[in-house]
């Protein structure tokens, strides 16, 4: 920061040159000071002072003139004994000759500077903007004019200038003549500093200056919009909101005060009048976005407290109108106002931010070191601009360091919030996942839902799907045998097996009917063929591993259908399930019921069939017609054969003609011939249970003969 830069310069002076030069009684003497190796010069001091005088260089001249020869000591008289004024700053309240100046009026201001040998280089003087209108002349020439200087508000003109005027010196003494008018500011004066130094060296300070104030202002800017999207797209809360409003008004704040960055570059877009509008503009909106950052980062409890907090966001808005209601004549005397508030609104600050960092609240410490600096250059500043001391503009670099401070706050809370929403979405995904194992995602999909906290009673939807039912042959003999303990083991065993095919093949499972599965195959009838294949599979592999280790083998039936079904959820507001219903689910469970009957592992209706891709990649037989109830026409069953083991399947593929030939026979009610056809079958597959059940039901049938309404159906499905 500029002001650190200032205090080592300063001991480092201290240290080799000794104390800095000083114009005392409107001289300073530079021949012990080098420029180029000690450095630039503010010439600070006791300048002459001429309150109602405008005095010009050849008046001067003449008095030494005068004065030197004795000659015409009226004249001499007519320029008076000069009043010796600190500089820079105001004359209001200076005390002249037993009268208090006023604010407004106008004057000269003189001083000599001695050079010393060395100083022969070029040379350059830096003059601040100060609040009015001046010109500047050096020895007998105008070198600067900032608007236009008079003897009253209308012959005057005022002007934002930060000049810079370069020259090689060709005498040892110069002479500095300032004149300097003010009608329209609360206080007149050579207010800010005037530097001499090195050309070079004032260029490049000039330079970095201004690289130093165009990066802070980007800075300031994309802080700004960035805090206005985040408010933008999260309105929870308005710390973002205010920080913005904090941000824009510093950037702007900056750019018209210290080196008038805004002057420099777009000299004629703001007048003098406005410029000094936009500047208390700026100062009461950083009051006002400061406290309301803090209270809604903080929210105040007590009630005294708050009104303190709404008093200190109102003050400025209501200075605010008189900043667009008055000429800056009026508005610039009640600068006490705003600078009185914030005085006390940092106090508050502080004072509620020391409890809070002592009640360990979130980013407190962060806040109060920020504000701690922007507080303690504000008061410097306010000194400064009244006279009190004599120093550099710390303004912007207090609010710099409060703006990096508080973007450091809002990064840790936002980053706090951001992980609490990590923390939240991981939580809330692991939920979701642990609601999947109980409700599937795909159950969600199909209802276009994307989350279970969408699914409403009564929300369906009808699709046509394969239907798969699955169920362990004898499982209440088998679960006899063992514990509640184990059951639960060997189902768990069984599941874990068995339900990842079905997911696998783009299919899940809608309920667990105890030992039995209830699945659902949205896409098509193939998905669901296949993964009855490849369940039937698995049983295999799993009997192997039961049989090591002397436990009983399972057979496990499977019925698949496709039709039309509604899924949707039932219930009532406080328990409700998701569930399926349809003439297909039925006919579904009853194809597996039907597995017990024949003796087979995998049952399809016609209608599944119909709808297979390519049927002929499968193994099948054409097991029976069943008569369904409710229905005119039967349906036909068919037999997937392909899950059987090798050995069984070769045998089943052996007889396949001899049992359709067998089972045509037995349709047609020639009995004794199916019965041939049977019977060959049963002698290569003994394992053949679907031909032992015809091959039963053929010998019945030919002693006693079929019903009288018998056609060739075996099993209603009504049960």
């Amino acid at each position: 920061m500029r002001f650190v830069k200032y205090i080592l310069l300063g001991l480092l002076l201290s240290c080799s040159s000794g104390t800095m030069p000083e114009v005392i009684r409107g001289v300073v003497d530079l021949s012990s000071w080098d420029l180029d190796k000690d450095g630039s010069l503010s010439l600070t001091g006791e300048w002459e002072f001429y309150f109602e005088k405008y005095l010009f260089p050849e008046d001067f001249q003449k008095r030494k003139n005068q004065t030197n020869f004795g000659k015409n000591p009226e004249e001499v008289a007519m320029i008076p004994t000069p009043y010796f004024m600190k500089t820079p700053s105001v004359w209001k309240g200076i005390e002249v000759n037993g009268k208090n100046l006023p604010g407004h009026g106008y004057a000269t201001y003189r001083m000599k500077i001695i050079l010393g040998e060395n100083q022969k280089k070029k040379l350059a003087f830096k003059i601040k903007d100060q609040a009015h209108a001046y010109r500047f002349y050096l020895g007998e020439e105008l070198v600067v004019e900032s608007g236009k200087v008079g003897v009253s508000a209308e012959t005057m003109t005022p002007s934002v200038n930060l000049a810079y005027y370069a020259f090689t010196p060709d005498k040892s003494e110069l002479e500095l003549i300032f004149h300097v008018s003010n009608f329209l500011h609360r206080v007149g004066g050579l207010r800010f500093e005037i530097t001499l130094g090195m050309d070079e060296r004032l260029i490049r300070e000039r330079e970095r200056a201004f690289i130093l104030d165009s990066f802070l202002f980007g800075g300031f800017f994309i802080i700004a919009v960035y805090h206005l999207a985040i408010y933008f797209f999260r309105r929870k809360s308005k710390a973002p909101l205010y920080f913005a409003i904090f941000c824009f008004s510093i950037l702007t704040y900056s750019m018209v005060v210290g080196n008038r960055f805004l002057y420099h570059y777009f000299p004629n877009v703001v007048s003098w009048e406005n410029a000094y509008r936009l500047e208390f503009i700026c100062i009461s909106f950083i009051l006002f976005s400061v406290i309301g950052f803090f209270t809604s980062l903080y929210p105040l409890k007590n009630k005294v407290l708050v009104i303190i907090s709404w008093t200190g966001m109102v003050i400025p808005i209501l200075f605010l109108f008189l900043v667009f209601l008055t000429k800056p004549v009026v508005f610039t005397e009640y600068l006490f106002v705003i600078e009185f508030g914030n005085i006390l609104g940092g106090i508050f600050i502080i004072f509620n931010l020391t409890f809070s960092v002592y009640n360990r609240k979130e980013g407190s410490f962060i806040f109060l070191f920020g504000f701690l600096i922007l507080f303690i250059c504000a008061i410097i500043d306010i000194l400064s601009i009244h006279s009190i001391i004599i120093f550099p503009r710390l303004l912007k670099y207090g609010l710099t360091a409060m703006v990096l401070m508080q973007a450091i706050l809002l990064a840790k809370i936002f980053t706090g919030d951001f992980l609490k929403s990590e923390i939240l979405s991981t939580s809330l995904a692991e939920t979701n996942r642990a609601y999947s194992r109980f409700i599937p995602t795909e159950f969600l999909n199909l209802l276009n839902k994307e989350s279970i906290l969408d699914i409403n009673l009564g929300d369906h939807t009808q699709r046509e799907m394969t239907i798969l039912f699955s169920d362990i042959r004898s499982f209440t003999s088998l679960s006899e045998k063992m514990t509640p303990t184990e059951n639960f083991k060997f189902l768990n065993s069984y599941l874990n097996r068995i339900a990842p095919i079905i997911k696998m093949n783009h299919g899940f499972i809608d309920k667990y009917i105890g030992d039995a599965i209830m699945g659902l195959f949205p896409n098509n009838p193939d998905d669901a063929v296949i993964a009855s294949i490849a369940m039937q599979k698995e049983i295999e592999e799993y009997n192997k591993i039961r049989k090591k280790i002397g436990y009983t083998p399972v057979k496990v039936g499977i019925g698949l259908h496709t039709g039309s079904l509604i899924l949707g959820t039932i219930g009532h507001d406080e328990r409700m399930e998701g569930t399926v219903i349809s003439d297909a689910v039925n006919l579904a469970s009853r194809l597996e019921g039907l597995t017990k009957h024949y003796g087979s592992n995998i049952l399809i209706s016609e209608d599944t069939f119909n709808n297979l891709k390519d049927p002929t990649k499968y193994k099948i037989r054409l097991l029976d017609n069943v008569l369904v109830k409710g229905k005119a026409d039967s349906i036909f069953v068919i037999e997937i054969l392909d899950g059987y083991p090798e050995e069984l399947l070769e045998k089943f593929l052996k007889t396949k003609n001899d049992f359709e030939t067998g089972n045509l026979l037995y349709k047609q009610k020639a009995f004794d011939a199916s019965i041939e056809y049977f019977k060959k079958v049963l002698e290569i597959n003994p394992l053949d249970t679907a031909t032992a059940f015809y091959l039963k039901r053929a010998e019945y049938y030919s002693i006693n003969g079929a019903p009288p309404d018998w056609e060739g159906g075996e099993v209603f499905l009504d049960k």
